[in-house]
């Protein structure tokens, strides 16, 4: 399986969709995808990942699917203001515990929320995570895109890396319609997500656009 991470387009917040420059970047985006292999399209439930999500929606001939969880939130995001170094320990088998924060702020559960929906919907697709590995369920040979946000994006793009999801902040920023890419192998009993490309924006060159850094 191909997994597509993609940061939605140049956001107009005030109205939850996206700006006129942000659509350019969604049609970039969609012709960019217009040969290659899309199987299934999700997308957050706020305007500015659906609206970049429906060109290619258009394009592609499909409907999008909403996940509720990918939704953005500012406990992504928390400023790092407590003294020292975070710490926790990690094992191939067993993968992240102990980990210490270095924000203040609650996060309100939001990490072990994006852990247990990440393990639900990747389940859904035939992998079920095993501590730092995924058990191959069934074998998949579909290619998926997830249209979500800069927060939480960088958030589980941390957790797929087997790192706490609330280091992301630190030192994972991504583009307008980035596009970050994850292959599941299929033949064997376990596997990892190999991070293939981390944010690319090849749509936005070939388009004559200029790279957004917003």
């Amino acid at each position: 399986m191909i997994l597509h991470i993609i940061r939605h387009a140049d956001p107009d917040y005030a109205n939850n969709t996206i700006t006129e420059f942000g659509r350019q970047e969604a049609a970039a985006l969609a012709a960019y995808l217009h040969d290659k292999p899309l199987d299934k399209i999700y997308t957050s439930p706020l305007g500015r990942a659906i609206e970049t999500a429906l060109p290619t929606c258009r394009d592609k001939g499909l409907e999008y699917t909403v996940l509720p969880w990918t939704a953005e939130s500012m406990d992504y995001m928390r400023p790092c203001d407590m003294p020292g170094n975070c710490s926790y320990t990690f094992t191939l088998t067993e993968g992240v515990r102990d980990f210490t924060d270095l924000t203040s702020e609650s996060r309100n559960g939001s990490d072990d929320m994006l852990v247990q929906n990440s393990d639900a919907f990747l389940a859904s697709l035939g992998y079920e995570r095993c501590g730092a590995r995924y058990k191959v369920l069934r074998n998949n040979e579909e290619t998926v895109a997830v249209f979500c946000h800069g927060g939480f994006g960088a958030a589980w793009i941390s957790h797929m890396l087997l790192r706490p999801s609330q280091l992301s902040w630190l030192d994972i920023r991504l583009q307008t319609t980035g596009i970050t890419t994850f292959v599941f192998g299929n033949g064997s009993e376990y596997v990892y997500p190999v991070l293939t490309r981390l944010g690319e924006i090849p749509h936005i060159a070939v388009a004559g656009l200029r790279v957004n850094n917003r």
